[in-house]
């Protein structure tokens, strides 16, 4: 964490500096008074050294005589630093809410945040409403290839868009003063009146630090969901979470999960289940913030027609615009799965592409009632070589997030 710390140190002082020095009020003390600076360097210096709690008494003491904004933010690196996270996070926030703060300088910030979060454990609450246009995920086709026949296909009758409201909860909280264990648990209910369709979905277990090595934890958990009011999946679990920061600015995830998916109204869905799933973070560049992830996945039946491989590639691009106030966060992924045997009722070897883009728009400085509202739009599209299993559906969702 410390590592991190540092490589963030250097960035934000770098793109910090020149812009929020300009913000700096008159006062006793100005930005460009050669005491004033010669004070804050020396804070820097400090703080650079290895030595938070002077780097802290420094900058303490610029800020009551200044205001200034970069001086709040190199205070909070040091309070984060000294694991003071209650008054680091307070003015990491307040300087995330300045109206005209460079949008790397806030990128920057949000690690920092993200950081102490798993430090010290939160809860977030969020209610929105959905809609979903094709609920079942029925096929597009109108004719499917059965046993050598040609068949008619009849959408079910209750399969029209549905419209409700969906509560999620996430947490996440270490055991023990070391943080070495920790619970983490995420779950959403969505409830669509008069129809067959509310979901509960959830996940829950708990990590440990893996001795001599900081930068991974073995974990446990249970996933599991319910349409309708009947279980539609169970999933018990173990792995393992990586987190790392190869370079400057970037950073790197990666998990492990091996489980069974047990599906008690498709027994012959039961099976063994492999995944291993990456995620690598850029620094921000040319006015936006890239991240890529990869998923493989491995599940095996009892039989070969309903075991598979498969895996995908996608990436999230993020544009903050200081303009509009809003940022724009564009998704997209693309995914393979190839079964391993003919299907029993179709007569044809089953492989699915799926495709998903979703497009967010969020505006950070706008609140209601505390909570801050996200707009977005997702499309996904399977296509199969047996026609029954191609569909598409669109989502449109408004969120409001605590």
């Amino acid at each position: 964490m410390r590592r991190c710390a540092a490589a963030l140190a250097c960035i934000l002082a770098l793109q910090a500096g020149p812009a929020l020095a300009e913000d700096t009020p008159a006062g006793t003390v100005q930005a460009s008074n050669s005491q004033y600076q010669a004070r804050f360097l020396h804070g820097v210096e400090a703080l650079n050294a290895g030595d938070p709690m002077r780097a802290a008494t420094i900058f303490e003491r610029l800020l009551a005589e200044t205001g200034s904004p970069r001086v709040k933010l190199e205070l909070a690196r040091a309070l984060y630093l000294m694991q003071d996270y209650e008054r680091s996070e307070q003015l990491f926030r307040e300087v995330l809410a300045l109206p005209e703060l460079p949008w790397r300088v806030g990128e920057n910030i949000r690690v920092y945040l993200d950081e102490i979060d798993m430090a010290t454990g939160y809860v977030r609450f969020s209610v929105g409403m959905v809609s979903d246009s094709n609920p079942r995920n029925f096929t597009n086709s109108r004719e499917v290839f059965i046993g050598g026949q040609t068949l008619r296909v009849v959408e079910p009758v209750d399969n029209d868009p549905v419209y409700g409201v969906r509560l999620s909860v996430r947490g996440y909280r270490p055991l023990d003063d070391n943080r070495r264990t920790t619970a983490f648990f995420t779950a959403s209910y969505s409830d669509f009146p008069a129809s067959p369709f509310d979901r509960l979905t959830g996940d829950a277990g708990l990590a440990q630090a893996v001795p001599g090595v900081p930068w991974l934890k073995a974990k446990a958990g249970f996933e599991g969901a319910r349409l309708g009011g009947d279980t539609l999946y169970r999933f018990p679990y173990v792995g393992a979470l990586a987190a790392m920061a190869p370079s400057e600015g970037s950073r790197l995830m990666g998990e492990f999960k091996f489980g069974r998916l047990q599906v008690p109204q498709s027994p012959n869905l039961d099976s063994h289940n492999l995944f291993l799933i990456g995620r690598l973070a850029y620094p921000p560049a040319l006015g936006l913030a890239f991240s890529n992830e990869a998923t493989l996945e491995r599940a095996k039946a009892s039989a070969a027609a309903y075991s598979y491989d498969g895996g995908s590639i996608g990436g999230t691009v993020v544009w903050p615009s200081d303009t509009w106030d809003t940022r724009f966060t564009l998704y997209g992924s693309a995914g393979i799965r190839n079964y391993q045997a003919m299907d029993p009722f179709f007569g044809d070897r089953r492989r699915d592409t799926r495709y998903v883009a979703s497009l967010d728009l969020l505006r950070p400085s706008l609140r209601i009632g505390g909570y801050r509202p996200q707009i977005g739009v997702i499309y996904e599209r399977t296509e199969s070589t047996l026609d029954f299993y191609s569909f598409s559906k669109l989502g449109v969702r408004l969120q409001f997030e605590g």
